[in-house]
């Protein structure tokens, strides 16, 4: 009995041990945050959301770059094309969408809002009624008259942009073409997530075709259909006729929209390896730049310039006739080059901050020419 007796005080003694060392480790706990937390579990979504992320974004770009060489867009065209066209615009906004959530946060910053959409204010005019200042008006005996609404800051943008592609032979290289369509999808992509307003594509060269007019919203079906009606099978680049185009293109737009401004901003981006552009004769080039201009068209011209061609264009030179009987000058064809805003783009990750910090750097340009 004294054994057992021993025992249990033993157990009993253990026990109380044990609870003494447990309540000093919960004692030595640190103190719980009280602020709140957000976890993700990202190995439970790996096969939902980034699913198309998982393959490797140049190893996507070559199989691109690969199934621009077998492409041969119709324009009729039959369903299992305008399928595989659907595929290939789907790969370029997976190849692009980080590049245009990128730029369109840079051009939030740049593009300021021009329209006055929201209802604000206490007026004694206006268009909108201020329910909440009714029934003191009355018990006021009619005092408190300042009871409407009216649109007085901006809060969205109404821009009309032009994206122009050079649809012409020189483009037919597969890395100038995949740079082309990366640009494409990065510009619209970024351009429709701003809602910066209306926003047309066209292609160029010896004539000027509308792929998806400014009244249409940018989706896309409108991305597809443009991968498939270019072709880059145009013989010449007739740059005077297509500015020409271009600017009652844009009056057109401007007269048939009830909602756009006389005043509504209007660009032009260019998107081309940028060769072969004095053909019309350079005089007659710079007139129809300069007309583009004056009708308030601000113009952004994207080079393209393949870096795994031999020859850069920063390399082409030209030859500067005098006079009869003089021998020409040899100059380098960027120094001729017409348009005074441009861009050489040798890789489409740098799209969106080089557009980005030019077109900031050309709008203040412009600003502080028109207000001296």
């Amino acid at each position: 009995m004294e054994v057992d007796a021993q025992t249990v005080k033993t157990e009993e003694h253990q026990d109380s041990r044990i609870d003494r060392s447990y309540k000093e480790r919960e004692n030595e706990k640190p103190e719980k945050s009280q602020d709140s937390t957000i976890h993700t579990a990202h190995q439970f979504l790996m096969g939902i959301i980034f699913q198309p992320l998982i393959k490797d974004v140049n190893q996507l770009r070559q199989e691109m770059e690969r199934q621009l060489e077998t492409w041969e867009p119709q324009e009729s065209g039959n369903p299992g094309e305008e399928m595989a066209a659907a595929e290939m615009w789907q790969n370029y906004l997976i190849l692009t969408t980080p590049l245009s959530q990128q730029l369109c946060e840079q051009l939030r910053l740049i593009l300021e809002p021009t329209q006055a959409a929201k209802l604000k204010g206490d007026y004694r005019t206006g268009k909108r009624l201020n329910m909440r200042k009714v029934i003191p008006y009355i018990a006021s005996q009619f005092r408190k008259d300042k009871i409407w609404l009216r649109r007085t800051k901006p809060s969205k943008r109404q821009y009309q942009i032009c994206l122009a592609i050079d649809d012409s032979s020189s483009m037919v290289d597969n890395h100038t073409k995949q740079l082309a369509f990366e640009s494409l999808a990065v510009i619209g992509s970024a351009l429709t997530l701003l809602e910066v307003g209306q926003i047309a594509v066209c292609s160029f060269g010896e004539t000027v075709k509308l792929l998806h007019p400014f009244h249409e919203q940018f989706s896309d079906y409108s991305g597809s259909q443009i991968l498939r009606l270019c072709k880059f099978q145009q013989k010449k680049t007739k740059i005077a006729q297509f500015l020409e185009s271009v600017a009652n293109m844009f009056a057109a737009a401007q007269q048939l929209s009830q909602n756009i401004s006389p005043e509504t901003a209007q660009l032009l981006l260019i998107v081309s390896d940028g060769r072969g552009l004095f053909l019309e004769g350079k005089e007659r080039v710079l007139a129809a730049v300069q007309a583009a201009q004056n009708a308030n068209i601000f113009i952004i011209f994207v080079v393209l310039d393949n870096p795994s061609s031999r020859d850069s264009i920063l390399d082409i030179k030209v030859p500067i006739f005098k006079g009869p009987g003089e021998m020409p000058e040899i100059r380098s064809y960027m120094e001729e080059f017409p348009f005074p805003f441009y861009i050489i783009l040798r890789d489409v990750n740098a799209l969106p901050e080089t557009l980005s910090d030019a077109l900031r750097q050309w709008f203040e340009l412009v600003t502080a020419s028109d207000h001296p």
